[in-house]
């Protein structure tokens, strides 16, 4: 009996080099050298990440730096002038009659307080229209007595500047009498006393009131 032998065909060249590259030398050196690269990056990463423990931990979580900013506060001194202020005093009326400081009095001359009645009389220093009051003087010298000689009183009553009555006495204890129609007109009066004596003392007394 004939007995035939199968002879395998010889490959293709280049087929053979396609399927060998893999059998390479260099490159199966080079397969360990790639896990390792590729341990090494995950190790990085999960370091970063926080998941590794601290001990073997070759790349700490980053680290963030906050800016501070420091605020500097200036304080700036303000002085403080305190100005007083000096108000000009205000004219007040008196009732009349109503005592001052005593003066001092120089020889020849006379110290005198009006003294003004309570008819119509409506407040200090104040009377109603149309009243009646009466004015006296009370007349002193430089001893704080009366007059020991002759002492002539002249009466003045103004509205303003205008001149109501006038009026002369013999005597400084005499009184001054009103006219009737003399505070009929609503507003500010003065009534003046001036005084002279045998001896030649001298002396003026000046009271005002308001009439409504």
């Amino acid at each position: 009996m004939h007995k035939s032998k199968t002879v395998t065909p010889a490959g293709d060249p280049d087929q053979k080099k396609q399927y060998a590259w893999h059998r390479h030398p260099a490159l199966i050196a080079a397969i360990p050298a790639v896990f390792a690269l590729i341990g090494s990056i995950l190790t990085i990463v999960l370091g970063q990440s926080g998941v590794l423990p601290a001990a073997i931990n070759p790349a700490p979580p980053r680290t963030t730096i906050l800016s501070t900013t420091t605020a500097t506060a200036t304080t700036t001194a303000t002085s403080t002038v305190t100005e007083t202020v000096t108000e000009t005093p205000v004219a007040q009326i008196t009732g009349p009659g109503s005592s001052s400081t005593p003066q001092t009095l120089s020889p020849g001359t006379l110290a005198i307080t009006i003294r003004m009645g309570a008819s119509g009389r409506i407040g200090p220093g104040e009377y109603r229209a149309g009243s009646l009051p009466t004015a006296s003087a009370q007349v002193l010298d430089e001893t704080g007595n009366y007059p020991a000689t002759g002492c002539y009183p002249t009466w003045v009553l103004k509205r303003g500047s205008v001149v109501i009555k006038t009026a002369r006495g013999e005597s400084c204890g005499q009184s001054f009498y009103l006219s009737r129609d003399s505070l009929e007109v609503r507003g500010v009066y003065s009534l003046t006393v001036s005084v002279v004596t045998e001896a030649g003392a001298k002396g003026t007394k000046t009271e005002d009131f308001k009439v409504s």
